[in-house]
């Protein structure tokens, strides 16, 4: 599924932090009052306190000072971060196959949906994952991440047995605070949804003021499919 910061709001951010299935936040925000925009040296600094985030701050700084203040423009910019969204569809079993939508030609979203079968005795377990990513200047700014597993019988259906879900992802954008509701499951005929609702909000007045809430849907078509979507919802 992806506004510059004051020297005193970076020094009093969190950092970005993996996240798991408890609905924590990707990146934490202790900062005061919202400054005004982001900054690329205090985008510089807030990577340089954030776990993880040293990959992307190495990349980040190899970038030229014009592409800097794009990518910096594009993290704030909240016409991008509703946009990001993508739909796939794969079969199962499957090696991990990517998607891509471009934006622009600086922006793209990726989707990333890995499948597998495993058959014991008369029942198969199927596992999936799907990713969806928003990279700038082809870096990784944020992710996220909906599994779902379950049990089919020998003709292919869906017992409803072994159902697991979770998800997980990371934020190097620090124009968003970014955290995600448990993961529920969406039953149908012989389909069964994972569906996790994530919520981006706005950390500095050039991202804007409404939280962007964003719906991932991983779907498991039996023993033969999968279709995902990450989308924004509402306005």
């Amino acid at each position: 599924m992806r506004n510059r910061i004051t020297a005193t709001a970076v020094a009093a951010a969190a950092s970005v932090a993996l996240l798991g299935g408890s609905g924590q936040a990707l990146a934490a925000d202790t900062a005061p009052a919202a400054p005004s925009q982001l900054t690329v040296d205090a985008y510089k600094t807030w990577l340089k306190r954030a776990p993880g985030g040293g990959p992307t701050l190495k990349a980040f700084s190899r970038l030229p000072a014009p592409k800097q203040r794009a990518f910096v423009g594009y993290l704030q910019n909240a016409r991008v971060f509703k946009a990001f969204g993508i739909t796939q569809t794969g079969d199962i079993p499957s090696k991990a196959k990517t998607k891509t939508v471009r934006y622009n030609r600086d922006v793209t979203f990726t989707s990333t949906t890995v499948a597998a079968s495993r058959t014991a005795k008369s029942t198969k377990t199927i596992s999936l994952s799907v990713t969806a990513t928003e990279r700038i200047f082809d870096i990784p700014v944020t992710s996220a991440t909906t599994t779902l597993s379950y049990e089919t019988g020998k003709d292919g259906m869906i017992t409803g047995k072994g159902r697991k879900s979770g998800h997980k992802g990371t934020n190097f954008n620090a124009a968003f605070t970014v955290k995600a509701g448990a993961t529920t499951f969406g039953p149908e005929a012989n389909m069964l949804d994972a569906v996790t609702n994530w919520t981006a909000t706005p950390r500095f007045k050039s991202a804007g003021t409404k939280p962007i809430k964003k719906l991932q849907v991983l779907t498991g078509l039996g023993d033969h499919g999968t279709a995902t979507t990450f989308r924004t919802v509402g306005s």
